[in-house]
């Protein structure tokens, strides 16, 4: 089973979308629509944002880099570039 979006009419009338993972975990759920359509043009704008967005990341540390495997030694010196 691939990613999907579910699109469903929230208790106040209004609908909204959410992104499932293959599991079926919900990863996003988007704002409120006032009509189908428009709920429909905001998958479609959300399914061609993501296949070109990028990371973005905020956070003020970098990622921990995991210890590598006994018996190996770790050569990379300096912070993680992950990111940058």
């Amino acid at each position: 089973m691939t990613a999907s979006f579910e699109l469903v009419v929230t208790t106040g009338g209004d609908f909204e979308f959410r992104l499932l993972s293959r599991t079926g975990k919900v990863l996003a759920v988007s704002e409120r629509y006032k009509d189908k359509n428009s709920a429909v043009a905001g998958i479609r704008d959300a399914q061609e944002s993501a296949a070109m967005a990028f990371i973005n990341d905020r956070t003020t540390r970098p990622p921990s880099t995991p210890a590598p495997p006994s018996g190996l030694q770790q050569t990379q010196q300096g912070p993680s570039r992950w990111f940058g």
